[in-house]
């Protein structure tokens, strides 16, 4: 049986989620074996602004999980990655004219030779599709036959100097990193079925400080942005807009929080304490908000080409997924069929792991399991491009 002992760490902004699991690739679920949280310190957007103080985050999340050390996953997402598709086409020149695994990588390295900022460096080439002289379509192109091969790519870029600080503080708490995975990457991997892909969609990610968003088409990754704003720039808004601290603005948006403001009585009144809010008031605030990340992420998908391209419509995760009226407004300002996910084929006792708010963690384990070494692979078979970076991230400061 196909099974293994992984974990993965999401390094949130709000909070750090580690969990421990046993997957079972064959089979494809995961088991959530245990959970630890804790609250995000010396993080923002992604980005850690305090060593010291994020390391003691990360170490309480991993002693609430349980974790002594070994191999772990970890989410990466922020303001400071981008990317872009690509193709590069290279000739074949063996005899019996079969692709090898060494040919692919050569491909993936030709797609590596991008002009990018001094501070910046690939971090995944994900293969969307390869042309096999005037054969398209092609997804597995290792063992069949080509003299002119092309690979339309997906490529991730980001911040050395951010991927570095996030590496070493997770690893100041005693664990190896053995991977680093793209969060919306992560979260489609726990919330969408290969029918999904297949059919076309884009997944919102709704986090506490970005909004992460991952499109597929074909059953290929088409897109991927991030957007700097999440759950915590909305209780920075009520927090403004009620003049209350942010813990009351946030328990306010956990508690009433509605982004439909017609759909509330305009003299309706909500209680925190000893003291009563207008509804009507603070839903027209979350509204204001929401439109916005929701235009951000309709302008990303039309920048992409996507706009009304993908009959899965737009799948919503995350915290901030779960604001009443979301999938309402989402349909209302994209223009396309929304829901709300949660992570799927989830085993085990802990059942709470099923809500938006997990999908990166839990993605995060299947990730583990999917590009294990432990794993035995068949003839054809390779790691796909989603793995780790590690190595590569410290040969980058060796020649910097």
């Amino acid at each position: 049986m196909s099974q293994s002992l992984v974990y993965g760490i999401d390094v949130g902004t709000t909070k750090i989620v580690v969990m421990a699991g046993r997957v079972d690739s064959r089979r494809g679920w995961v088991e959530v074996l245990a959970v630890g949280e804790a609250p995000t310190r010396g993080l923002r957007r992604g980005v850690v602004v305090d060593r010291e103080l994020a390391a003691d985050s990360i170490a309480e999340a991993l002693d609430a999980c349980g974790v002594q050390g070994g191999p772990v996953s970890v989410g990466i997402a922020g303001s400071h990655i981008s990317s872009f598709n690509t193709e590069v086409t290279l000739l074949n020149r063996t005899k019996n004219l079969e692709i090898t695994d060494r040919f692919v990588k050569k491909l993936e390295n030709e797609a590596r030779q991008v002009h990018l900022d001094e501070d910046e460096r690939v971090i995944h080439v994900v293969p969307r599709g390869y042309v096999l002289d005037d054969s398209e379509g092609v997804k597995q192109p290792v063992g069949l036959a080509a003299r002119k091969v092309t690979m339309r790519a997906h490529v991730v870029s980001g911040a050395v100097s951010s991927i570095q600080n996030l590496l070493y503080t997770v690893e100041d708490c005693g664990v190896e990193v053995s991977r680093v995975v793209l969060e919306p990457l992560a979260s489609a991997e726990a919330c969408l079925l290969e029918t999904d892909r297949e059919d076309g969609v884009a997944l919102l990610d709704i986090g506490g400080g970005t909004t992460d968003i991952a499109a597929f088409k074909k059953g290929s990754l088409a897109h991927t942005s991030v957007i700097p704003l999440g759950g915590m720039a909305f209780s920075s808004d009520l927090a403004y807009g009620l003049k209350v601290p942010f813990d009351a603005a946030e328990e306010l948006k956990i508690r009433y929080g509605n982004v439909i403001s017609d759909s509330v009585d305009s003299v309706a009144a909500v209680k925190l304490e000893d003291r009563h809010y207008n509804a009507s008031f603070i839903s027209q605030i979350l509204e204001y908000r929401a439109h916005e990340v929701l235009e951000y992420a309709r302008d990303s998908l039309d920048e992409a080409r996507l706009l009304n391209m993908l009959p899965g419509g737009v799948v919503l995760t995350g915290g901030g997924s779960l604001l009443e009226g979301m999938t309402g407004l989402a349909e209302e300002v994209i223009g396309m069929h929304a829901r709300t996910a949660i992570p799927r084929r989830v085993k085990g006792d802990i059942r709470p792991v099923q809500k938006p708010q997990y999908a990166t963690a839990v993605g995060l384990l299947y990730f583990s399991a999917k590009n294990s070494d432990l794993t035995p692979k068949g003839k054809g078979e390779r790691a796909t491009s989603f793995g780790s970076i590690v190595s590569a991230v410290k040969s980058w400061f060796r020649g910097l």
